[in-house]
């Protein structure tokens, strides 16, 4: 075989890349320190069980819709996406794997540590060739060591960062070892994985063994050259294809991002929290970690103080500092464009740069710090937040728009959903519309239309939110689901017959029929059969409450707004019935705080904001008639 055998570019196998090195390096299949990276692997494997492994969420439903129903395929368009070009993992992963996707998803979460394994296995061969066989493995699992790392393993799309990562380091690879071609199409397809890629392509001429000056001329006419025609082709195609950043970040770009020293606080700090898997919220133990962090520099610059054999050591490794150095500096900059929306996945890439910095210097102090290293990193990892075990009605908060903890738990919501409605509806008509009555907090960007028809491969199937249903729309919905917390299955079913009937309670209401509203809520009540959806029988009963209050039966209103509330402690007519009973009785503070409690859950409320206005003018004009 070669010696010269090729790592694959974007269409080449991955099992093929994953033995490239071991080819080439026979030696290299006997090392004992690739144990050490086989456990790293694992380690981090293992802190991803407990998460729907590959379950399809959020952004996967747009590439995953555009491969089933586009009707045409171009790699020069969105793939999906609204916001970014990102060729080969949008149009290029979605079109070979979405089948696995969608039937075997666990399969695509193996194939992703498997991608995980090439990029650790070429790393170390980088590390091998400039260090002891310890020190190589740390900088090679150092990006294993996160926290963030784990998201990459259990999320399709994280194909984005993933790829990035793998290919940086083929790219990397191939470069040291003066494989110019290899080099550009390993850039190409980060590149075309990510825009973060380059930095890789800035640093790639760099990142060639110092005698090799032709291939370093090599690749500053390749590398640079190729970075500028995709940037070229990626400015047309969002122009052409009028993509946007998401969250409104477009509209803060301009040269303010690069002068607004809070950008700068922000990304450098999200950055080394990240290194060391914390959180951007403050957690009880960092300070032991920050202590180690301070400690372990000290120690590593009293070594290069006292002695002169380590500042050799240091000499020898400088390119390998200086390089890591920059490419973690640089990949932090372009952090600064999505300010203030932090997503920890995204210093994966940025650790790789890092960890081959620290790596090579602490190794040329002394390799007892190299240890050191290691705890300081594998604790805080041990000790992140393991996959949610259910669905909860509320999202972790940790700082983060999405962590691995968020979206286990949005692939888990996925998972039930997904099952639930196969369970309820077998069989789905063309057009059919079913609705979400009460989901989870934060939840609204995973789950959509395009998820329901992913799922069914219909197209004209919708999602249909309480906020835009009326009495004439619940009469043709073909069912209705709410989330439920603290039973299982959490994914309740809810009867349209019963949404109907309160959307008519309430028109009779309106029409001052309220005693004939009662009636319908009563419908309402028997239609639903699933008496363990406790929050549309909430809503029901709660209204009822309302109603009696309307009908100034104030004891059995304020009855029936505590039964409400057992069954669902959010639910909003029954805390306004109970504000409206107790400013009759002049407890003004009480009658407040219940109003409050609506408008915490439910900001903008109409109905709430008009009660308590009407509260404090009463309160208001109580307290001027009291006095003197």
């Amino acid at each position: 075989m070669s010696a010269r055998r090729r790592v694959p570019g974007p269409s080449t196998s991955t099992p093929v890349a994953v033995a490239a090195p071991l080819v080439m390096r026979p030696a290299l299949a006997r090392d004992p320190w690739l144990v050490a990276l086989v456990a790293a692997l694992g380690l981090l494997f293992v802190r991803t069980l407990g998460a729907p492994l590959g379950e399809p969420v959020a952004d996967d439903f747009d590439h995953l819709h555009h491969v089933l129903f586009s009707g045409s395929w171009s790699w020069f368009d969105g793939g999906g996406s609204a916001s970014f070009w990102r060729p080969l993992a949008y149009q290029g992963w979605y079109g070979v794997w979405h089948e696995v996707i969608l039937s075997q998803p666990v399969v695509l979460a193996l194939v992703h540590v498997l991608l995980l394994a090439i990029a650790t296995v070429l790393l170390y061969d980088l590390a091998r060739d400039r260090m002891s066989g310890a020190a190589a493995a740390v900088v090679a699992t150092f990006p294993l060591g996160l926290e963030a790392t784990r998201a990459l393993v259990t999320v399709p799309v994280h194909i984005v960062d993933l790829g990035l990562v793998v290919a940086s380091v083929v790219a990397w690879w191939a470069a040291a070892r003066g494989r110019v071609v290899t080099a550009l199409v390993a850039l190409l397809a980060a590149l075309s994985c990510k825009e973060t890629a380059i930095v890789t392509a800035v640093l790639l001429p760099f990142l060639a063994r110092g005698e090799a000056h032709t291939v370093r001329r090599r690749l500053v006419f390749g590398a640079w050259g190729l970075a500028l025609v995709w940037a070229i082709a990626y400015v047309a195609v969002r122009r052409g294809m009028a993509l946007t950043l998401p969250h409104g970040l477009e509209a803060g770009l301009g040269p303010a991002v690069f002068t607004d020293p809070e950008r700068y606080r922000w990304a450098l700090a999200g950055t080394l929290r990240a290194c060391v898997s914390l959180p951007m919220t403050p957690v009880a133990w960092e300070g032991v970690v920050v202590g180690a962090t301070v400690l372990l520099a000290g120690l590593a610059g009293l070594r290069f103080t006292t002695d002169p054999a380590a500042r050799v050591r240091a000499g020898r490794v400088r390119d390998l500092v200086v390089v890591g150095a920059a490419w973690t500096v640089i990949a932090t900059l372009t952090l600064l464009p999505v300010h203030p929306v932090w997503s920890p996945e995204r210093i994966v890439y940025t650790s790789v740069g890092l960890g081959v910095a620290l790596g090579a210097l602490l190794a040329a102090a002394h390799p007892v710090l190299l240890a050191l290293l290691v705890m300081l990193r594998l604790v805080p990892f041990l000790l992140a937040p393991a996959a949610p075990a259910t669905v909860t009605r509320s999202a972790p908060e940790r700082g983060a728009f999405v962590d691995f903890e968020r979206l286990a738990r949005l692939q888990r919501l996925a998972r039930e959903v997904r099952g639930a409605v196969a369970r309820e509806f077998p069989a789905l008509p063309h057009g059919a519309r079913l609705a979400w009555v009460h989901p989870p907090h934060g939840t609204d960007y995973a789950l959509g239309d395009r998820a329901l028809q992913v799922w069914r491969r219909d197209s004209t199937l919708h999602w249909v939110r309480w906020e835009s249903l009326d009495e004439a729309s619940a009469h043709t919905l073909a069912g209705a689901f709410e989330f439920r917390e603290d039973v299982t299955p959490p994914i309740r079913r809810v009867e349209p017959r019963a949404i109907e009937a309160l959307f008519a309670a309430a028109r009779l209401q309106r029409a001052g029929r309220t005693a004939e509203g009662l009636a319908q809520l009563r419908l309402a009540d028997v239609s639903q059969t699933d008496r363990e959806a406790h929050h549309i029988r909430a809503r029901i009963v709660g209204y009822e409450a309302w109603l009696l209050g309307q009908l100034d039966r104030l004891p059995e209103a304020e009855a029936r707004a505590h039964d409400a509330l057992r069954l669902s402690d959010q639910e909003a007519e029954a805390h306004l019935t109970l504000a409206a009973v107790l400013q009759t009785r002049g407890e003004w503070d009480a009658s407040l705080a219940q109003i409050d409690s609506v408008l915490t859950w439910y900001p903008g409320f109409g109905k709430a904001l008009d009660l308590q206005a009407f509260v404090r003018a009463r309160r208001a004009a109580a307290t001027a008639g009291a006095r003197p």
